[in-house]
């Protein structure tokens, strides 16, 4: 099967993602430390962009900077779980060798990972701490595998 290691992270991206928001409120959108810290709302937006870009990269071979309109919380979790499903299907789609793959997981797919970690350490501190669980175990599966 095509790209499946690069398939596998997005699916632990998108199970990690959502488990950082499931708590959500729509004031946690807002949430901040204060400092120039992101709120959650700005730091999901963030990850939407660089999906996006990550998507359009794949698709088009050239970088490409796009503007999107920011959105309250709920509608930017919905629009970067879009984009996880996107680019899923460009990789389902269109082979990509080792060394691009290997750059994707040390570039932007680690990048948005960081950033789930940031919403989850935000979620705790907003008083809604992410549910313990053994992650090796989850059963996360790309779309075709289930």
């Amino acid at each position: 099967m095509n790209n499946d290691y690069l398939r596998h992270t997005l699916a632990t991206i998108d199970y990690r993602f959502q488990k950082s928001v499931k708590y959500s409120t729509f004031d946690f959108g807002n949430f901040s430390l204060g400092n120039g810290s992101r709120s959650p709302t700005e730091i999901i937006h963030h990850m939407f962009d660089v999906l996006h870009s990550t998507t359009l990269f794949i698709q088009e071979g050239q970088k490409q900077k796009v503007s999107h309109q920011k959105l309250n919380l709920n509608e930017e979790i919905d629009r970067f779980l879009l984009e996880i499903k996107q680019l899923d299907n460009v990789l389902t789609e269109q082979e990509l060798d080792m060394n691009y793959s290997k750059r994707l997981l040390q570039g932007p797919l680690s990048d948005i990972l960081t950033h789930i970690g940031q919403i989850s350490m935000l979620s705790r501190l907003n008083n809604h701490p992410i549910e313990r669980e053994d992650f090796s175990s989850a059963n996360i599966r790309t779309e075709s595998s289930e």
